[in-house]
């Protein structure tokens, strides 16, 4: 009889409101466990030390919180914080005493007898261990040091946009799937954002006057805090436990859909800064020569 006591899945591609929703499930869950022991059975997760220095210092590490930055999540134990970028398909499951799937790179042994598993088909997933608890310096050392602003961070504003995009070429939707502008947007959120704004995916950045950046911000926050009260979005593979299921997906307007909300016609779906990008190419006007690539 399996003894798992219950699984949080992140979607294929998490975005920003998906981290968040496995961070607060496991903040419930295992804050103020403390490590025994670290089995790693794929190493090429862990960047920044070898398996058995990332092993020796989370041994008897308390953990005292989950932070998020980005899509990156943080575990900061007592001695050290841990960096944990889900990737494609990352999952955490809370178990013990079941079999090992083959899908099981690094599992964290608490000395209560839970065990926290990462679970990842793809192994892109990636793990980096600073042995600090100084969280500023975690925030100022790579990976996390190019990031950009976060999307509630006072400090976003349009100004602060049209000094990062200034007569930029590039697609709006190429810069708010930029990390180093903006940390955490992915292709789901984006898509919602511009059909809100109704601003055409391919519109080049630095033709956007300061209006239409004070409103692109305004439902970037709308969306995303929409989109983390109802546990993210699944699309694909997400979710987390009985208590959170992806609810999102039935808010999306565009992303994925064959009709407008708006105005009733079908919703295209074509290619923009490499995505696959769903919009309304009647609500969302394509500006004179803007290129879909």
């Amino acid at each position: 009889m399996t003894r798992r006591a219950f699984i949080i899945i992140s979607s294929k591609m998490p975005e920003l409101p998906e981290v968040e929703t496995v961070r607060a499930i496991l903040e419930k869950r295992v804050v103020g466990k403390t490590v025994r022991d670290v089995l790693i059975r794929y190493e090429k997760i862990i960047k920044n030390t070898s398996s058995e220095e990332f092993a020796a210092r989370l041994k008897g590490a308390k953990l005292t919180d989950i932070s998020r930055r980005g899509k990156y999540l943080l575990f900061i134990f007592d001695k050290a914080i841990l960096l944990s970028h889900l990737r494609m398909e990352g999952k955490y499951l809370l178990a013990a005493d079941n079999p090992y799937s083959k899908h099981e790179h690094v599992v964290f042994f608490f000395t209560d007898g839970s065990e926290l598993r990462y679970h990842d088909m793809r192994k892109f997933g990636t793990m980096h261990l600073f042995e600090t608890t100084d969280l500023i310096s975690v925030m100022e050392s790579e990976p996390l040091k190019k990031m950009g602003l976060e999307p509630f961070d006072d400090r976003l504003t349009p100004d602060y946009l049209a000094g990062k995009i200034a007569n930029s070429k590039r697609s709006v939707k190429s810069i708010l799937l930029d990390q180093t502008i903006i940390g955490g947007l992915g292709n789901i959120y984006v898509d919602e954002v511009l059909f809100l704004s109704r601003i055409h995916p391919a519109a080049p950045g630095g033709t956007l006057d300061r209006a239409s950046l004070k409103l692109l911000i305004e439902n970037v926050r709308i969306v995303l805090n929409k989109a983390i009260a109802y546990g993210g979005t699944t699309v694909k593979s997400f979710q987390a436990t009985d208590e959170v299921s992806g609810r999102f997906q039935n808010y999306l307007m565009v992303h994925t859909k064959a009709e407008c909300p708006s105005c009733h016609r079908p919703v295209s779906k074509i290619r923009v800064a490499g995505r696959g990008t769903y919009l309304c190419e009647h609500c969302q006007i394509k500006p004179a020569g803007a290129d879909y690539l």
